[in-house]
């Protein structure tokens, strides 16, 4: 399914110029991104594309992130199933109707009418087959899989006004018929690639949003797509090993080109890049800890389209837990097809870990604590 925001912005980090293969045509020049990206400056940017704790207001009443755990959840709580179906996961990487959906259900106003109701928002291309509501919709579900009401509109009055609607349908039912429950093996046709994120490696969430302008000052918030991207303990461990003051370990070309398709995959293959680096610089070492600077630029040419890339971030390592603490990246980026403006996309990137996982809304000001936060949360697979 979608891998957009991780793979659009980490399409920079793959393999270097000497490997580039493409010969079909004569390269357009190739010029650094015009933007400025710092230490100085890099943190203003993160915080600026990572979602406010204001967007993520919908993820507060602890939606759960697949079909089964919501049914698991209305066995125990005695409620309708409040299902939410997108083209994409609803709390990730998603269609716009989902997009539009999250604004709205993050509205003080429905809080009291969502409470009367298990919740749980799935992908609806990885839903089990006895799910027969449609995507883009809020299906409300009996204990026993059957569907009673659903609903496709994304303003306030008309989802308020279906919630009461269902529940007053579910009230009015007779016990007995909500006393069947649903097998395990009815979500055996459910597919879950997200089992790939390791327990002892590195999870990252990434979030991507449309850039009109590299100016700071100037720059509009606009939707989220997110995405993920991983890596086991061994892979994580070799960005910084071996620890030294001072160190420069790149990341490594095999371990970024399997990321390195996505959203530009129409237009650039492993063999366009042109010139790529990502660096980890040890900064630090006190006792276990290690502090490092990442910082890396990348370019992309495929004839007349090219894609530049400017990163820079911060990150922290435990070698008694083998474990990153922080790791936070911002990626500026900008995709010419040499037909038309050039679009402009500013991402972040950060550390998942296994309590702040990735459809929990982030704590206000993680930034005046967030190294004692990940000493204690540590890392591993955001849907447990």
């Amino acid at each position: 399914m979608l891998r957009t925001s991780l793979i659009f912005f980490l399409c920079f980090t793959a393999l270097s110029c000497s490997d580039s293969a493409f010969n079909s045509a004569a390269p357009a020049p190739i010029t650094d991104l015009d933007a400025e990206l710092h230490r100085k400056n890099f943190i203003p940017w993160f915080k600026k594309v990572y979602p406010s704790h204001s967007e993520l207001r919908w993820r507060i009443l602890g939606w759960q992130l697949n079909v089964k755990s919501g049914f698991d959840l209305t066995k125990q709580s005695k409620k309708p199933l409040l299902l939410w179906l997108e083209d994409g996961h609803p709390m990730g990487s998603t269609s716009q109707h989902g997009r539009d959906l999250r604004a709205t259900l993050g509205e003080d106003s429905l809080i009291p009418l969502l409470n009367k109701y298990s919740l749980a928002a799935a992908d609806f291309n990885r839903a089990p087959e006895f799910i027969s509501a449609d995507t883009g919709q809020l299906a409300v579900y009996l204990p026993d899989g059957h569907l009673l009401d659903s609903h496709k509109e994304v303003d306030k009055e008309s989802i308020a006004a279906f919630l009461e609607r269902a529940h007053a349908k579910f009230i009015a039912l007779p016990s007995e018929q909500l006393a069947d429950k649903l097998s395990d093996e009815s979500f055996a046709s459910a597919i879950r690639t997200e089992n790939g994120f390791p327990d002892d490696g590195l999870s990252l969430e990434t979030f991507q949003r449309p850039a009109n302008t590299f100016l700071l000052d100037d720059f509009q918030t606009t939707q989220w797509q997110k995405d993920f991207v991983w890596f086991n303990q061994d892979e994580m461990s070799s960005f910084i090993r071996p620890i030294k003051i001072n160190s420069k370990n790149p990341i490594k070309n095999e371990l970024l080109h399997r990321i390195s398709g996505g959203m530009f995959s129409e237009h650039f293959e492993f063999e366009d890049m042109v010139k790529g680096d990502l660096v980890f610089q040890c900064r630090l070492i006190k006792k276990n800890y290690s502090t490092y600077l990442i910082s890396g630029t990348a370019n992309y040419q495929r004839g007349t389209s090219s894609l530049k890339v400017k990163m820079f971030g911060k990150a922290s390592y435990d070698t008694d837990r083998e474990q990153f603490g922080l790791l936070e990246i911002t990626a500026l980026s900008e995709f010419d097809d040499g037909s038309s403006d050039a679009q402009r996309f500013a991402t972040a990137l950060r550390k998942v870990t296994s309590v702040d996982n990735w459809h929990r809304v982030p704590p206000k000001n993680l930034a005046d604590y967030a190294a004692d936060y990940y000493r204690l949360s540590g890392s591993g697979n955001p849907n447990k």
